[in-house]
């Protein structure tokens, strides 16, 4: 019998689904158990991803497999233990809910193979995050291109991933190969307990790459038939750079923030256009608006020549997000880029024909200086010429313009407001002086209504009092 915590059971079951990938209508992996005087290990795999999580501990010697459901029915928040006994050809799970004992019988299957352990070497800890980076970077439906996949280059110890539409290049790691190797993502990487790792070590197989991290050892099946992009081909260097805006680290938070509420969220590729004249400005507008909105970066400056391109707002806040305070621009057509001595970030933009122009009645938002609040206002903004140098690139015939739409998110009533033109404290300095307006309307108008009601009282009593005088007088005939 094999017991453990309800709430590690849960635990190991959420990364082994992250690992694997598994949804509600697809794979189901088997899990195994087998345990020993070493400890226990607690193992499941696919076809192209493997996971298994040592536990310390000592144990009678036993090894047996159970349906994924097996874990996902005994889970639980609390340290309440569970235990798991194969009798026969089952595995009874036992487990307390609510004070009241559970029993659920499993068949037992057989065990998914697992892949040997090869000879790890350490690797710099900045290597998960850099995979978790690079994950988050790819593609999961690609045809033509590995775009699902990772590549490790030994030679110059390179990291390299890309989805056709941004790439991410990260250098300086030592790999125990001279190759390059393809793996598919695994958004396992993302975890805190990944993330955070003490020991981390790689190997690597024929066909497989190994990572340990810590108490868990991932396996990723190498592509070997699978076609990596040029992407090596595609990177800018620097000096190529002719525009360059250089964002302050509360104007790059501000801008992260902001992005999401601007116009156009929702609309295909979620289009902004940043407009580095005199000001920096990030302007968006949604298809039914007639004018557009300024996001106005106060703490921001641009470097080089005058330029307006228009982007994707989602790789914007992804360049911000990898902590890139400098974007540079080669012309209003060729890929935007982020650079430092380690890392390269650059995605295609959306063109010329993409950019929005200025408008004497937009809606400016202002990003707070020091000792000041963001404010809402409305101003002319400053004319730019428009950019007419197109520098041809061959990476607009790779990366493609589309990408899932996001969730519509609608402006704050505070930008709403601003369309009249005052500053956000004088809009709410109006605002207090109409809610005292209301309440003093709200008291006459009550008063008038007490003395109308008295008013009919008195009337009716008035007119019951003439009817009995009438009536007395006809008596009286």
């Amino acid at each position: 019998m094999i017991e453990l915590p309800r709430n590690q059971i849960a635990y190991i079951r959420s990364v082994i689904r992250q690992a694997l990938g598994v949804t509600s209508h697809g794979l189901k992996p088997v899990i195994t158990l087998q345990a020993g005087p070493e400890g226990l290990r607690v193992s499941a795999a696919s076809a192209h991803v493997a996971v298994e999580h040592r536990i310390a501990g000592a144990h009678a010697p036993q090894s047996f497999a159970v349906p994924y459901e097996a874990f996902k029915a005994c889970e639980g928040r609390q340290a309440d233990r569970a235990s798991l006994e194969r009798v026969g050809q089952t595995v009874r799970v036992r487990w307390m809910e609510a004070g009241i004992p559970q029993s659920v019988d499993f068949d037992t299957v057989e065990p998914a193979k697992i892949p040997p352990l090869p000879t790890f070497q350490p690797v710099d800890a900045r290597f998960l995050p850099a995979m978790a980076d690079a994950c988050a970077t790819t593609e999961a439906d690609s045809t033509r291109y590995a775009l699902h996949c990772v590549r490790l280059r030994g030679s110059d110890g390179q990291i390299a991933a890309t989805d056709g539409r941004q790439a991410l290049i990260q250098t300086g790691f030592e790999f125990p190969w001279d190759d390059e190797v393809l793996v598919p993502a695994c958004g396992v990487f993302t975890r805190k307990e990944f993330q955070q790792a003490h020991s981390v070590a790689i190997g690597r197989s024929d066909d497989w790459l190994t990572i340990r991290a810590d108490d868990w050892t991932v396996w990723l099946r190498i592509e070997k038939n699978a076609r990596f992009p040029a992407v090596d081909q595609q990177i800018p260097e620097t000096s190529s750079a002719r525009t360059t805006l250089d964002l302050s680290e509360d104007d790059a938070v501000f801008l992260d923030q902001a992005a999401r509420r601007l116009p156009g969220a929702g609309e295909r590729n979620s289009p902004v256009t940043l407009d580095l004249n005199g000001a920096v400005v990030v302007r968006a507008k949604s298809g039914e608006q007639s004018s557009v909105t300024d996001l106005v970066l106060r703490n921001s400056r641009r470097q080089g020549e005058e330029l307006k391109v228009s982007s994707n707002r989602e790789y914007v806040r992804r360049a911000i997000q990898l902590g890139f305070r400098e974007i540079h621009f080669r012309d209003a057509d060729a890929p935007a880029f982020c650079r430092d001595d380690r890392r390269t970030y650059f995605w295609a933009v959306l063109g010329k024909q993409a950019v929005l122009k200025s408008d004497a009645s937009a809606t400016r938002i202002e990003s707070s200086s020091v000792g000041r609040a963001a404010r809402v206002a409305m101003t002319k903004p400053v004319a730019s010429p428009s950019h007419q140098s197109p520098i041809p690139d061959p990476i607009r015939n790779r990366f493609h313009m589309t990408t899932p739409s996001t969730n519509r998110i609608q402006q704050s009533t505070t930008d709403s407001a601003a369309a009249n033109g005052k500053t956000l404290s004088a809009l709410i300095e109006e605002g207090e002086q109409l809610r005292a307006t209301l309440r003093e309307v709200l008291s006459r108008t009550s008063a008038l209504v007490v003395g109308l009601k008295r008013q009919r009282q008195q009337s009716n009593a008035m007119r019951t009092a003439l009817k009995s005088l009438r009536a007395m007088q006809t008596i009286e005939v």
